[in-house]
C-alpha cells in the first residue's frame, strides 16, 4: 500500500506539470465538437490516482433504479482508502452525511461556475472533518447537510480533501464523481477530456423490441411485444435478417448498452438516432441531464420489463408524461407510423461519449390487420388476470382478451350492465384474441362464450391535478402522480391492499387512507410494500384507518412490530467504541450513544449494521457509565448499558487469567481422544 501511495504521488506531479498537453491530445479525438456546447478541456484534473488509467464500474447516462447515473464511478480496486484530489481551485459548498445515497459525499464549487461531487467517502480531509464534526456535536447528529460558505473552506486544485470508501448506497468500495453546472445539471464528465479513461469499444445492440401502441397496431399480426435479437453482418452492422410486418403506430425499443476495453461493466450510450424512410425521428443526446426530472427515467425504459425481468431496455420514442428534455424528435415524438402497405426502412445509430458507433439496420413491411392465426405467444403486459378460459390484459391503454378453444366471433364487456361488443381480432397460440380501445370506456366484465372474467377497473385516472377515488373503507388521493392514463384496480382483504400492480411506475407519491378489517389499531402496526420483498412504509392511524404514502402501486400489507432492536457490544475499549445493531422488521430509525452522561457521535455503515466512535476530542479516553439507545421506525428502543470502567477491569482479569491458564491437552494426544474423534 505504501509502495502505491508512493506512485500516486509522483503520478501527481507528472499529471499537474503535464496535463494540458495530455488533455489537447485527447481533444483532437473529437472532430465536429467545435459545433456543440464547449467544455473546459484540462480544467479539471483526475480526483483519484491521477495520470494513470482508471477503470470504471459506472458511466455517465446509466440507467439505474428511478434515475439516471449521473457521473462516474471509478473502481479503486474493491479496496478503500485511496486519496481524493480536489478536480480544480474553489471552495467546500456542501457535506452531506447519510446512511444512503451517496453516504458521505463533498460538493466543490470552481470559479468557472461548475461544481464537482464526489460520493461514497470514507472520510475527509483534517480541516473538512473538523469543521463536519463540530458540527454534528454541536446539532447531536449524525446524518447532517452543511452549505459552508465561500470562504470557509478554499481548496486548491490537486489538494487531497477526502479518502475513498463505500459509503451509502454503494455496492462496493469506488468513488462517485459528478460535475454540475451553475443550475445543478449534470454534465457528462468525460466531456471535459480526461485521458485517465479510454474507450475504442463501439456499444453493443442486444436486443430489438417492436410495441403496439394501440389497439389498431399490429406486430407481425398481433397486439403486444414482438422481442428480436440481431445479428452481425460482415460489415459489423447490426442486422435484423427478417422482414418485420407491421402496421399502425409502432414503438421500437432497445437494449443498448456501452463496452471498455479497460472495464467488465456494461455501460449506459449517450447518443441514439433513429431515421424511417431517411427521415430522423428520434434523437437521443444524453450530454446534460437536469436532476429534477431524472426519475422519469421510469417511462424513458420499459418499465413493465424492467420489474419483470430486471433489465432496463430504453425506447426510442417519447412516452407520455416524460418531462426530460434531451430528446429531439418528430411530430409523433418518435413513434413509427405504418399506414400503407409499402416496405419502410429503419436505421438505428448508437453512440458512447467517444464517438464509437453501432449501426441496427431493418425492414418494416406494412400490412393491414386482418383476421388470421399466428404461432408466436405475445406476452400479458402491465396488469393481467386469468380466470378459467379467459386472460385479460391492460397496456397503452388497450384491453386484451384472451379465450382459449374458441373462434367467437366477438367478445362482450360490460361497464355498469351495459354491453359492448368487441370482435375477434386475430388468433395466436390456440387463443382468440380481442382487443378493446379503453379510450371508448371503461369495462368492468368481459365474456367469450359461456366463459366469463371480472376485470374490476373502478375508474380512469388521468395525469392531471386533483385527481382521487375513494370507496367504502379506501380513499386514494393521486394529486397528479400518474405518467398516463392509469385503469385503477384495487382489492383489500383483511390486512391486505392491492392498488394495481407494481409494473406500473408512478411520477410521485399518492396518498392512500385504508380502513383494514380485523386489524387492531396499534401505534406499532404500520404498512409494507410486500410486492417484492418487504419493505416499511409507515402510515398514521386516523381513527379505525391508516394514511400513508407511496411511491410505488402494487400490494401492502400490515404488520406489527414489538420487537426491539438487538443491540451488541462488538469493541469497547478506552479509545473506541463499536457495536453491531439490527432490526427484524420496521428498520433502524435512530441511535443515540452517552458516555458519562456526554453525548459521543456514532458513525453508522448500515450494509453490515456497524455503529462505532467518532471523537471530537481525540485526547480524551472512554469512561464510567455508558448508555447506547436504538430506537426502530415504529419506536422501539434497544438499550445497551455497562459501566465502562468495570468493564475495563473484567476485561483485563480474563485477559490476566487467560495468559496464566494451563495448556490445553491437545485432541488426539491420547486414546480416549482418539475414541472420541472415531466416534
Amino acid at each position: 500500500m505504501i509502495i502505491t501511495r508512493v506512485l500516486s504521488a509522483i503520478l501527481l506531479i507528472v499529471y499537474l506539470i503535464s496535463d494540458t498537453s495530455l488533455n489537447l491530445s485527447y481533444a483532437q479525438r473529437e472532430p465536429g465538437q467545435a459545433a456543440k456546447e464547449q467544455y473546459p478541456k484540462g480544467y479539471f484534473m483526475f480526483p483519484i490516482q491521477p495520470g494513470k488509467q482508471a477503470s470504471l464500474s459506472g458511466g455517465f447516462g446509466d440507467l439505474r433504479t428511478n434515475h439516471f447515473h449521473a457521473g462516474l464511478d471509478i473502481r479503486t480496486g474493491a479496496v478503500e482508502g485511496y486519496n481524493v484530489y480536489a478536480a480544480a481551485d474553489g471552495y467546500v459548498s456542501r457535506i452531506r452525511v447519510m446512511r444512503g445515497g451517496y453516504g458521505n459525499v463533498l460538493y466543490i464549487t470552481h470559479p468557472n461556475g461548475y461544481t464537482t461531487v464526489y460520493g461514497h467517502l470514507k472520510n475527509y480531509n483534517t480541516a473538512i472533518e473538523a469543521y463536519l464534526r463540530r458540527r454534528e456535536y454541536s446539532q447531536k447528529v449524525w446524518e447532517i447537510e452543511l452549505t459552508p460558505n465561500p470562504n470557509e473552506l478554499k481548496v486548491r486544485k490537486g489538494e487531497i480533501v477526502a479518502i475513498s470508501g463505500n459509503t451509502g448506497a454503494s455496492g462496493g468500495p469506488h468513488l462517485h464523481f459528478e460535475i454540475r453546472d451553475a443550475l445543478e445539471n449534470a454534465i457528462n464528465p468525460m466531456k471535459f477530456g480526461f485521458p485517465e479513461i479510454q474507450d475504442s469499444q463501439a456499444p453493443v445492440i442486444e436486443r430489438v423490441i417492436l410495441k403496439t401502441l394501440n389497439a389498431y397496431s399490429r406486430v407481425n399480426g398481433e397486439f403486444g411485444r414482438v422481442s428480436m435479437a440481431p445479428k452481425r453482418s460482415a460489415s459489423g452492422e447490426y442486422i435484423l435478417p427478417n422482414i418485420v410486418k407491421a402496421q399502425g403506430i409502432i414503438g421500437l425499443e432497445l437494449n443498448t448498452y456501452d463496452r471498455s476495453q479497460t472495464s467488465p461493466f456494461r455501460m449506459g450510450i449517450t447518443a441514439l438516432e433513429v431515421e424511417v424512410d431517411g427521415k430522423s425521428t428520434y434523437k437521443l443526446n444524453l450530454e446534460k441531464m437536469p436532476f429534477d426530472v431524472s426519475k422519469d427515467i421510469n417511462v424513458h425504459i420499459d418499465y413493465d420489463i424492467s420489474q419483470t425481468d430486471g433489465v432496463r431496455i430504453q425506447k426510442c420514442y417519447v412516452a407520455d408524461g416524460n418531462r426530460i428534455s434531451v430528446y429531439e424528435t418528430d411530430k409523433n415524438k418518435g413513434r413509427i407510423l405504418i399506414s400503407d402497405n409499402q416496405l419502410h426502412s429503419v436505421y438505428v445509430r448508437v453512440k458512447d461519449t467517444y464517438g464509437n458507433t453501432s449501426v441496427l439496420t431493418f425492414s418494416i413491411q406494412g400490412e393491414a390487420p386482418i383476421l388470421q392465426e399466428s404461432e408466436g405467444e405475445t406476452p400479458l403486459a402491465e396488469e393481467s388476470k386469468f380466470t378459467g378460459n379467459i386472460a385479460t390484459s391492460i397496456t397503452e391503454n388497450t384491453l386484451a382478451i384472451r379465450a382459449k378453444n374458441t373462434k367467437a366471433p366477438f367478445a362482450v364487456v360490460q361497464n355498469k350492465g351495459v354491453p359492448t361488443k368487441v370482435p375477434l381480432s386475430y388468433v395466436g397460440n390456440k387463443e382468440a384474441v380481442y382487443l378493446y380501445d379503453l379510450n371508448k370506456g371503461i369495462a368492468d366484465f368481459a365474456q367469450v362464450d359461456n366463459s366469463s372474467a371480472l376485470i374490476g377497473i373502478k375508474k380512469e385516472i388521468l395525469p392531471q391535478i386533483g385527481q382521487f377515488y375513494t370507496e367504502p373503507n379506501l380513499r386514494i388521493d393521486f394529486n397528479n402522480a400518474v405518467y398516463d392514463t392509469l385503469y385503477l384496480t384495487t382489492g383489500m382483504s383483511g390486512n391486505r391492499l392491492t392498488i394495481n400492480t407494481q409494473r406500473i411506475p408512478l411520477k410521485d407519491n399518492i396518498t392512500v387512507q385504508w380502513t383494514p378489517s380485523g386489524v387492531s389499531m396499534s401505534p406499532k402496526t404500520g404498512v409494507y410494500d410486500v410486492s417484492n420483498g418487504r419493505s416499511y412504509l409507515g402510515g398514521v392511524w386516523v381513527g379505525s384507518a391508516i394514511q400513508f404514502k407511496t411511491r410505488r402501486l402494487g400490494s401492502f400489507m400490515l404488520f406489527t412490530d414489538n420487537e426491539a432492536p438487538s443491540v451488541r457490544p462488538a469493541r469497547l475499549d478506552s479509545s473506541y467504541l463499536s457495536f453491531v445493531i439490527s432490526d427484524n422488521l420496521s428498520g433502524i430509525k435512530s441511535f443515540n450513544c452517552f458516555v458519562d452522561g456526554e453525548w459521543v457521535l456514532m458513525d453508522y455503515e448500515y450494509k453490515n449494521g456497524r455503529i462505532w466512535s467518532i471523537k471530537i476530542d481525540e485526547e480524551r479516553m472512554f469512561g464510567g457509565d455508558l448508555k447506547l439507545e436504538v430506537v426502530d421506525n415504529v419506536g422501539n428502543v434497544g438499550t445497551y448499558q455497562v459501566n465502562l470502567d468495570e468493564y475495563f477491569k473484567q476485561k483485563q482479569v480474563q485477559k490476566s487469567k487467560k495468559k496464566h491458564a494451563p495448556a490445553r491437552r491437545k485432541s488426539g494426544s491420547g486414546s480416549k481422544s482418539k475414541k472420541s474423534r472415531r466416534r
